[in-house]
């Protein structure tokens, strides 16, 4: 897998062409852990935390998801390229 360290700008390109079950890292009330998106909005990512996917044991449509703002993703990984913020 290819990492690129990329601007801040260029990271918020990539999460746009972001779609469902695309993982990225962020850092979220102080923790950083990786997640799945969920739904990419206007003000915001929805995604699930990777920890709470292993332990569902439930229907794959209902978990909720944790909704973070742009400035909190800090990697995210399209096409096999992983994107990291600078």
């Amino acid at each position: 897998m290819t990492v690129q360290r990329v601007s801040e700008e260029e990271l918020m390109t990539q999460v746009q062409r972001c779609m469902f079950g695309e993982r990225m890292v962020v850092e979220h009330e102080g923790k950083c852990f990786s997640a799945r998106v969920q739904h990419v909005g206007m003000t915001g990512v929805k995604v699930i935390p990777e920890t709470r996917l292993a332990e569902h044991e439930g229907e794959p449509g209902d978990m909720n998801g944790v909704t973070i703002a742009y400035h909190e993703i800090r990697e995210v990984e399209l096409d096999g390229i992983t994107y990291q913020r600078q």
